[in-house]
C-alpha cells in the first residue's frame, strides 16, 4: 500500500490539466503592452508543455519507487486475506479407471433405443446375456463379448422405448417383453440350453411363439415395463406417457387400467408405488385406484426422470426441469404413502437423457456428449446428503477405447444416450449412434456402520435386561427345587382314599415314576407284621369285584387261621 505523502495519480491528473491554463496565466493579458516582445509560437508552446510533463512523470516515477522501498523495509500491518496454502491441481478418476472395456457392438442400419440384462448369470454374478431395442422395433441378444446370438421379431416398426426381462418358472428360462412407442406390448420366451447332448456349450434359443399382449390405443409411447409377484400370480404393469397404467397377467390376459393425472415415470421394484412428474403415487389392485400425493420440499417442480437405488429401493435419485438433482425417499405403503425430499442440488448440465443407479452407490447421468458420475453412498448410517458429483468424461474419449478417434463414427450420435445396468455391476452403454458399449464398473462399495449405532442404542439393554432375568430365575429355580406339576393321572397321597395301597394295587408304577425325581419325598414302605400266616391278596386279582364311583371297595383282611397274634400293633 502507498503512503499518505507519495503522489496519487489523481494529483498527477489535475496538474495535466492545470499545466494548459497555467501557460495562459504566464503571458500577458494585453499583447500591447510588451511590443517588443515576440509572442512564442504554438510549436513552442506544445514543447514546453511536452517538457514539463516529462518532468512530472520522472517525478512520479522516483516518489513510487521511493514508497515502495519503504514498504519493504517496514513490515505492513495490515492483515493479509491470502490463503497460506492452496490446491494447485487434483486428481480426476478417468472413466478407463473405474469402468472396465469388456467389448462393444454395432446396429448396421438402426440406432439402439432401449437395453436391458437378461437374468441369465455366470458364476461370478455377471449377465451373460443383454438385450438392445432399436429404432425400427427390432431386438437383439448380444452375448458379453459382443457377439450376436438371436434376432428377434419385431411386433410394430415403431421404436422400442422400454424392455423387461425376468426367470421364467421353469428353469433356465426368461420372458422378455418389449414396449414400441406406438403403445403396442409384445413377449418372447427364451430359453438357455445345450446344443447337442454331446456339448457342454449353452446357447440361447426362442421358446414358443411370439405373443403380441396388446397394440397401441392411441399412439402413446410405452415408457414403463414393470414386474409385479403376488404368490404364484405375475403381473406385468405398463405405464406410457398419457398416464394410463395396464396390468396384465403372465399369459397376456389383460386384469385392469386405471389413470394417473400425470405420467409415471418410475416403479419401486416388487411395489405398488411409484414416481410421477408432479409427485408419488399408489396403484390397488384389487380396485385399480390410483392415489396421488404430493412430495414434500419439491415446490411445483416438474421432474424429468427417476431411478430408485437398487441397495434401498425406498431412495430415488431424479432431474428436474428446474435443473435440480434431488434425493427423495418413499414412505408407507398402498393405503398411507408419504413422499418427502431429502436433499437438492444444482446440476451441472442442462438436458439428461438418461440417468441411472448402479449396486454400491453411485448414479450415471447421460447427457448428449457427456458422462457424469455421482456418489450417492454415505460412510454413516442415516446420514443423507445430495449426490456428490466425482467426475464427468466426454462419449468421444470413452469410444476412443474401441475406435480411432479421427474416425466420422467417433463423433457424438444424433439420438440420445442410453443407459441400463445389471444387478451386480454389470452397465451397457449406447451413445447415441450405432455403437453399444459393455463395461464392468470397478467402484469402492461403501457400508454403512450399522453396528455402531444399533449396539449403542436402547435395543443393546433391553437384550441384556432379558438374558439377566432368565439367568436370575434359571438359579432361582434350581435353589429351591422347583418341579413342574403333575398331571390329574399322578398317583394320590398315602391315607387318600384313592391310594393304591388301600385298593391293594402294586406299588411298582408309583416308585418307578418317583424314581425318576430324586428330589420327590416318598412315603415309608408298609408295615408287613410279624406273623407269616398273613394273607394278602390284591384287589386285580379277584373276581367280581364290583367298584362304586370309580373307587376300588374296601376288603377287610382275610385270614387262614384265626388265631393269628398281631400283638399291639395293628395293620393300616
Amino acid at each position: 500500500m502507498a503512503t499518505l505523502n507519495s503522489p496519487s495519480l489523481v494529483q498527477v491528473f489535475v496538474l495535466f490539466l492545470l499545466a494548459p491554463f497555467r501557460l495562459s496565466l504566464s503571458q500577458p493579458l494585453n499583447p500591447q503592452e510588451d511590443s517588443s516582445s515576440v509572442p512564442p509560437s504554438l510549436l513552442e508552446r506544445q514543447e514546453a508543455l511536452v517538457n514539463r510533463l516529462e518532468t512530472l512523470i520522472s517525478t512520479l516515477e522516483q516518489s513510487l519507487a521511493s514508497s515502495k522501498l519503504k514498504q519493504k523495509q517496514q513490515p505492513d500491518s495490515t492483515p493479509s486475506f491470502e490463503k497460506p496454502a492452496v490446491s494447485v491441481a487434483k486428481h480426476r478418476p478417468l472413466f478407463t479407471e473405474r469402468f472396465v472395456f469388456s467389448s462393444a457392438a454395432k446396429l448396421s442400419s438402426s440406432v439402439p433405443s432401449s437395453a436391458t440384462p437378461l437374468p441369465f448369470e455366470d458364476h461370478g454374478g455377471l449377465s451373460k446375456y443383454f438385450a438392445i431395442g432399436d429404432s425400427v422395433g427390432s431386438v437383439y441378444i448380444f452375448s458379453c463379448t459382443g457377439d450376436v446370438i438371436l434376432s428377434l421379431p419385431s411386433f410394430s416398426n415403431s421404436s422400442v422405448t422400454s424392455l423387461l426381462s425376468y426367470n421364467s418358472r421353469k428353469h433356465g428360462e426368461c420372458l422378455l417383453f418389449v414396449g414400441h412407442s406406438d403403445g403396442s406390448v409384445g413377449a418372447h420366451r427364451l430359453s438357455e440350453s445345450t446344443s447337442s447332448p454331446e456339448s457342454d456349450w449353452l446357447s440361447l434359443s426362442t421358446v414358443g411363439p411370439h405373443r403380441l399382449i396388446t397394440r397401441g390405443l392411441d399412439n402413446s409411447p410405452v415408457t414403463i415395463l414393470e414386474f409385479y409377484p403376488i404368490a404364484r400370480t405375475r403381473y406385468i404393469i405398463t405405464g406410457d406417457e398419457a398416464g394410463r397404467i395396464r396390468v396384465f397377467t403372465e399369459n397376456g390376459t389383460l386384469y385392469g387400467t386405471a389413470i394417473a393425472s400425470s405420467k409415471p415415470i418410475a416403479f419401486m421394484k416388487q411395489r405398488l408405488l411409484f414416481l410421477t412428474e408432479t409427485g408419488a403415487a399408489s396403484l390397488e389392485l384389487r380396485s385399480m385406484a390410483v392415489r396421488e400425493t404430493e412430495c414434500e420440499g419439491l415446490n411445483g417442480s416438474v421432474a424429468r426422470a427417476y431411478s430408485f437405488d437398487p441397495s434401498e429401493r425406498s431412495k430415488a435419485y431424479g432431474f428436474t426441469q428446474q435443473g435440480d438433482l434431488v434425493h427423495l425417499v418413499m414412505l408407507g405403503d398402498v393405503s398411507n404413502l408419504k413422499c418427502r425430499v431429502r436433499a437438492v442440488r444444482r446440476a451441472e448440465f442442462d438436458k439428461p437423457a438418461s440417468i441411472q443407479t448402479i449396486k454400491g452407490g453411485y448414479l450415471l447421468v447421460a447427457t448428449q456428449d457427456k458422462i457424469f458420475v455421482y456418489n450417492i453412498s454415505s460412510q454413516y448410517y442415516g446420514r443423507v446428503s445430495a449426490p456428490r458429483p466425482l467426475f464427468f468424461t466426454e462419449i468421444r474419449e470413452i469410444k476412443s477405447q474401441f475406435l480411432n478417434p479421427d474416425s466420422e463414427d467417433s463423433e457424438t450420435g444424433i439420438s440420445n444416450p442410453i443407459i441400463s445396468a445389471g444387478r451386480v455391476n454389470l452397465v451397457i452403454l449406447g451413445f447415441g449412434d450405432n455403437y453399444v458399449g459393455v463395461y464392468r464398473a470397478n467402484f469402492p462399495i461403501t457400508k454403512p456402520e450399522n453396528s455402531a449405532v444399533l449396539w449403542s442404542g436402547p435395543a443393546l439393554l433391553f437384550l441384556l435386561f432379558l438374558i439377566g432375568i432368565w439367568q436370575f430365575y434359571v438359579k432361582k429355580k434350581d435353589s429351591l427345587g422347583w418341579v413342574p406339576d403333575e398331571s390329574f393321572n399322578s398317583v394320590p397321597p398315602a391315607g387318600s382314599l384313592l391310594s393304591n395301597e388301600r385298593v391293594g394295587l402294586t406299588d411298582s408304577s408309583r416308585s418307578g415314576r418317583m424314581g425318576r425325581d430324586p428330589r420327590r419325598y416318598l412315603s415309608p414302605s408298609r408295615y408287613s407284621g410279624v406273623s407269616t400266616g398273613l394273607n394278602y391278596r390284591p384287589v386285580g386279582s379277584e373276581t367280581g369285584l364290583g367298584y362304586s364311583s370309580g373307587f376300588g371297595k374296601k376288603r377287610d383282611l382275610v385270614f387262614q387261621s384265626g388265631s393269628a397274634q398281631l400283638g399291639d400293633e395293628h395293620v393300616d
